[in-house]
């Protein structure tokens, strides 16, 4: 029996539950992941991964072939389980005609790259770099979760008191502190720094002007974005900036700022004084989080136990040359008397 933790997003990116590392301490500024700890025992045919050609799972094949694909993500059974539980899932929805939408699909990609912070192509090409996967993989990991969500939306209830509760025990988080909107350009010099203020004021985006000066790859990916900063949160900006953009004067160009022997421009858009949201502002917010919890953490991992559990899966042999197929084995044909 193994230990098992999932994030709050993990069913979007491995539908089977599986080992992994403890998610660490989320950044600054986001929400901290839902763990799920729990117990899985694999199907003993699902181990096995060699000498065999794949399974049958009620009456539809899996290839080893498919397994070998994934392999470069994580190893073991549970590459094999992943899928599994994508196709019992898939046949599940075919039982009950539930189909999906391209554009639910494309809605479920967006909401998933908000989740991860991924807001332009730039930073979903360096997040999935990184990841070392494809758009396509990301798309069809959207799919499978939004398919999820609607095959189980029947096992899922969220009622008043549990939201009232909720709120009650968490009025903090739903505090904002006052909070800033702005934009920066990171420049290696003091010079570099003025001659992109100069290509601003002929006209140029903020946004293109902040990529073109940013070092990495990383970097690039979120040069020029809106950002959202609050107060105090000296882990993400140097003090220095940090009372820049809550006294300065909204849409201009500020900078160049020195910190560190790197030079900003910084442009603020939007300001918002700190406010305690009510519970009839965030009563919708609390009741799809606590809705997501009660999928992923309950839902989720006993309807696909019980699906592993009672599935008909078959392994599928690798099948031995026929006696007397020459083709098969050249060398074991004998010489004509």
């Amino acid at each position: 029996m193994r230990s098992l933790t999932i994030a709050l997003t993990a069913a979007a990116f491995c539908l089977a539950v599986y080992p992994g590392p403890a998610a660490s301490d989320a950044a600054e500024g986001e929400s901290a992941p839902v763990q799920i700890v729990g117990e899985l025992e694999p199907r003993p045919e699902l181990e096995r991964i060699s000498d065999i050609r794949g399974w049958l799972v009620n009456g539809e094949e899996v290839s080893v072939e498919e397994v070998r694909n994934r392999a470069f993500l994580y190893h073991g059974p549970y590459i094999v389980q992943d899928i599994v539980a994508a196709l019992l899932l898939e046949q599940e929805a075919r039982r009950r005609n539930i189909t999906l939408t391209e554009q639910e699909v494309q809605a479920k990609m967006k909401a998933l790259r908000e989740e991860l912070g991924v807001r332009s192509q730039a930073a979903l090409e360096s997040f999935l770099q990184s990841e070392r996967v494809t758009e396509e993989w990301f798309r069809s990991k959207a799919r499978d979760y939004a398919l999820m969500e609607k095959v189980l939306a029947d096992r899922v209830y969220v009622s008043d008191r549990e939201v009232e509760s909720f709120y009650q025990s968490n009025r903090q988080a739903y505090r904002r502190p006052e909070t800033a909107a702005y934009r920066a350009i990171a420049c290696p010099s003091e010079a570099a720094a003025d001659a992109a203020v100069q290509q601003l004021r002929q006209g140029r985006s903020f946004k293109d002007v902040a990529q073109e000066a940013a070092r990495t790859p990383a970097e690039r990916a979120v040069a020029g974005e809106l950002q959202l900063y609050e107060r105090g949160q000296h882990r993400r900006l140097p003090p220095e900036l940090d009372a820049v953009i809550f006294a300065s004067p909204l849409n201009q160009v500020l900078g160049p700022i020195a910190v560190q022997n790197v030079y900003y421009l910084i442009r603020v858009e939007k300001r918002m004084d700190p406010h305690q949201f009510t519970l009839e502002e965030v009563r919708p917010i609390i009741r799809e989080q606590l809705r997501r919890q009660k999928l992923e953490q309950v839902e989720w991992p006993r309807w696909i136990r019980s699906q592993l559990a009672n599935a008909d899966i078959q392994v599928l042999e690798v099948e031995s040359p026929q006696a007397g197929d020459e083709s098969a084995d050249p060398g074991s044909a004998q010489p004509a008397d």
